[in-house]
């Protein structure tokens, strides 16, 4: 594999100048009344204002979404509209809770082919306002009453309707050819690898903990904005963090989510679905130097993959990482932090094996050796997605920021962050900071 070369034809790295997230909210709370492309817009507007740029500067916008609305197909170019900045390209992609490194890597690309000097990535999720539908079956059932000729026939028609039909359909947050929640996989690779429900429950207690402690030191302070979202009558200022996830008793509330004696997963060793945002601001290198920037850090390295949906969906953080190091050019080791989305405790746990396992490295790696043990010092060292919760659009980006954000505080270093997401994907990232 050759090392990846992330720079443009004038030599200059691609500067991750800065990064701003929403606090993520349980549904139905301080954000149920902000769609998705108002929590966009409301953090872009934020991070633009506290970089005191010329809006004239940014020349690409890039969105995640995964839960999407009908009647908003492209939320990033809303988004632009919005800010009084219509000169933007601006489009929205989705790619399940890895959308925001995507975006980012989208934005990054455009950078490298000289495309643009500065742009914006972001991703944003409300499961709040998650949109409703009824079924194909349903439409065509009332397009035949409306065709028909008299009313005596619409009437027969009508009388076909169960209480059924007209029960609306919610977003589905499965994956789409296996049918499987994050709940079935999570339980499919925690037999597999047999993982307990202790094993699990203590890793998001700690997920918590960590989490807790952050917000109480005032680390993720500066990352994260203080919201005033409609009806504008209050603000959401740090995330919704259960306290009594700390405590050890606190996970035998909850039983399994599958109804079957041997299950382990539950409600509370998975992340909640949230609303939140989150955006970053790129530029190249002697752009941020220009205007006086002092960037959080630089992309060494990246890698997005694909893997087998049956077994192990996900498995692709410990696949893109591999590719990512190994485009990087550096080891495990080399990492001074590990900052990986918990899409759940067993999903973590299976991972956590599978980057020391010399068979999945020879099997689905390409490596004659694994890729090592990760110190659980340097692991999500400031909590997890479990403590967090997981607007999936935001999440990657979410722990880019964190990451990021932390190793200037250490005074610089490498990063890896990675995800793993519905449909057998898988991203990772290798970050530097000086």
């Amino acid at each position: 594999m050759a090392r990846q070369n992330l720079i443009n034809a004038q030599g200059e790295r691609v500067a991750i100048v800065s990064g701003l997230r929403t606090p993520f909210v349980q549904r139905d709370t301080g954000f149920k009344s902000s769609y998705a492309t108002d929590l966009g817009t409301m953090v872009t507007n934020e991070l633009l204002s506290r970089m005191e740029l010329d809006r004239r500067q940014i020349e690409q916008l890039v969105f995640g979404q995964v839960i999407q609305q009908p009647d908003i197909p492209n939320p990033s170019r809303e988004i632009a509209l919005a800010l009084n900045m219509p000169y933007l390209q601006a489009y929205t992609i989705s790619s399940s809770c890895l959308s925001g490194l995507q975006a980012l890597v989208n934005v990054a690309g455009s950078i490298l082919s000289g495309s643009i000097s500065a742009g914006i990535a972001g991703g944003t999720d409300s499961i709040s306002n998650a949109p409703f539908s009824i079924s194909p079956r349903v439409i065509r059932k009332l397009q035949a009453i409306f065709k028909a000729p008299t009313l005596d026939k619409k009437f027969e028609l009508f009388r076909q309707f169960s209480w059924r039909d007209l029960k609306p359909h919610g977003v589905n947050l499965k994956d789409y050819m296996t049918q499987l929640s994050v709940a079935e996989i999570s339980e499919q690779m925690a037999q597999q690898y047999h993982i307990s429900r202790q094993e699990q429950d203590e890793f998001a207690r700690y997920s918590n903990e960590k989490a807790a402690d952050a917000w109480r030191l005032g680390l993720l302070k500066a990352e994260v904005m203080p919201s005033f979202p409609r009806p504008y009558q209050d603000f959401v200022v740090s995330d919704t963090l259960v306290s009594a996830a700390r405590k050890e008793r606190y996970y035998q509330r909850f039983s399994p989510i599958m109804d079957k004696n041997y299950a382990t997963v539950t409600e509370a060793n998975m992340p909640k679905a949230v609303d939140g945002a989150a955006v970053v601001l790129l530029m190249r290198e002697q752009r941020a130097k220009e205007l006086g920037l002092s960037p959080l850090g630089y992309i060494r390295s990246y890698a997005i993959t694909g893997n087998d949906i049956w077994q192990n969906m996900f498995m692709g953080a410990t696949i893109a990482s591999s590719l990512a190091l190994e485009r990087a050019n550096v080891n495990l080791q080399d990492m001074d932090l590990i900052d990986i989305h918990e899409t759940s405790a067993s999903q973590m746990l299976v991972n956590l094996r599978l980057f020391e396992s010399a068979e999945f490295a020879k099997n689905h790696l390409n490596r004659t050796a694994c890729l090592g043990k990760i110190d659980e010092e340097k692991l999500n060292h400031l909590g997890g997605s479990i403590a967090f919760g997981n607007p999936r659009a935001a999440t990657s980006l979410r722990i880019l920021i964190q990451s990021l954000n932390a190793l200037k505080r250490k005074g610089g270093g490498l990063s890896l962050v990675a995800s793993s997401g519905l449909g057998g994907l898988g991203a990772a990232m290798v970050l530097e900071s000086e």
